[in-house]
């Protein structure tokens, strides 16, 4: 996880993202479980809280990777090669997904808040998906940068001497 934490500002907020969501699945499975007549309020709470949580260090991650992305550009990393396309192209995805981000918590947000504390299987169902999803996107994010290592470490030892 380290390699993932070393990355770049959206890199780490995915990472963050994911694991915080499998915390909280945790015990919002247990109380959404069959046999509960409501969803308590500590839970909807714990909920909310993740997600502005997630959106305060959304906005915290873009406004440091758009300044890494100014900073790459006017330092002239055009100019270095296949490292440099590369980087930026890195920047520019990571850019639009926070992007997308931007766009969807709120729209999340504003989904989700009346929905009622009745719909227990909605809660379940919903919470299981995302703690899969946020599985997987740990786990793509842990192959990525073992990929990423190994190429860094390839083209380390082809250019050394």
């Amino acid at each position: 996880m380290s390699t993932v934490l070393n990355r770049n500002p959206a890199t780490r907020l995915f990472a963050f993202e994911a694991l915080g969501t499998v915390l909280c699945a945790v015990p919002m499975l247990m109380v959404t479980a069959s046999g509960h007549p409501r969803v308590p309020e500590w839970a909807q709470l714990l909920g909310l809280a993740l997600l502005l949580t997630m959106i305060g260090a959304l906005t915290h991650t873009c406004r440091l990777t758009i300044a890494d992305g100014l900073r790459l550009i006017t330092c002239g990393a055009t100019g270095q090669g296949e490292g440099a396309a590369r980087r930026l192209h890195q920047q520019s995805g990571a850019e639009r997904r926070l992007g997308w981000l931007l766009v969807l918590y709120p729209v999340v947000l504003a989904i989700l808040l009346p929905v009622p504390d009745t719909w227990v299987r909605f809660w379940f169902w919903s919470t299981l998906l995302l703690s899969l999803s946020a599985m997987l996107s740990l786990g793509l994010l842990l192959r990525g940068a073992g990929h990423a290592d190994c190429r860094q470490e390839g083209l380390l030892k082809a250019a050394g001497p």
